[in-house]
């Protein structure tokens, strides 16, 4: 399972299944979700252009997933998924805390709930 470790305008650490810490590229996810939406949108130069200053996307959550998780938008997708405890709360209390924190760095993700 992997686990976030810190997060920060620019992306965030997490410890890997092997315990290495790996990082996401926030700006790279977003770019992978412009290029994305240019290919099946057929967007044009100037289109692609004004996406990438008003949508901020780096990946898409499902919380009502067994288990919950967040996925990033880097080649391949990265998931980090989060553990179901005994206690419900908790978890959701975790849940948000992320989402927020992805909000207040300036980004966000799709809700697949």
């Amino acid at each position: 399972m992997k686990i976030i470790e810190n997060l920060t305008v620019d992306g965030l650490v997490y410890t890997d299944e092997n315990g290495e810490n790996k990082k996401i590229d926030f700006k790279q996810c977003h770019e992978h979700w412009v290029q994305y939406r240019r290919r099946t949108e057929n967007l044009t130069d100037e289109m692609t252009d004004e996406i990438r200053k008003k949508d901020f996307c780096i990946g898409q959550r499902d919380f009502t997933a067994s288990p919950p998780y967040i996925e990033f938008f880097t080649k391949p997708f990265t998931r980090i998924e989060f553990e179901i405890s005994a206690d419900e709360k908790d978890l959701q209390i975790e849940l948000s805390r992320w989402k927020r924190e992805i909000v207040s760095a300036g980004w966000t993700t799709i809700d697949l709930s």
